[in-house]
């Protein structure tokens, strides 16, 4: 499903690497379909900002200092339903994956992923919910074929 033209989504990046931080913004000002709200740096600047804005959509860093991106999502989960949570980060363990995808996270991706991809997941969480890549799917795998046997 594309987007309606004209329509923007709201998005906000956690991620304790102002390098990152800053690559990130860098593009996607580049997308006129997505408005940057606002940038954190950890998990527990995010749930004070989001007690006064709503992104729809959060690219959220897994290792962060004061507050990671787990204890962050565990905390926002349920008290914001209607945010999409993609978790950015460098770890590819199957557990890890599937300990975020229990918790509510719509998607989770590489550091390594292109910008295109992580555009792709954003557009595909705000229209589908989640968004599914390679690395999702072997994880998903992985846990079914563990829980047969």
């Amino acid at each position: 499903m594309q987007m309606i033209p004209n329509t923007q989504i709201s998005i906000c990046i956690v991620d304790d690497s102002t390098m990152y931080r800053d690559a990130l913004v860098s593009f996607f000002k580049t997308q006129p379909n997505i408005n940057i709200l606002f940038e954190a740096s950890n998990g527990l600047e995010l749930v004070k900002k989001l007690k006064h804005t709503h992104p729809q959509v959060v690219l959220l860093d897994m290792e962060m200092p004061v507050m990671d991106g787990m204890q962050a999502l565990k905390i926002l989960r349920d008290k914001y339903p209607s945010i999409k949570f993609i978790v950015l980060t460098m770890h590819a363990e199957k557990h890890l994956i599937n300990s975020f995808l229990a918790l509510g996270a719509n998607s989770y991706l590489n550091k390594e992923a292109a910008p295109q991809e992580i555009f792709k997941a954003i557009e595909n969480c705000y229209n589908n919910d989640f968004y599914i890549n390679g690395l999702m799917t072997k994880a998903i795998m992985h846990r079914i074929k563990k829980r047969g046997n």
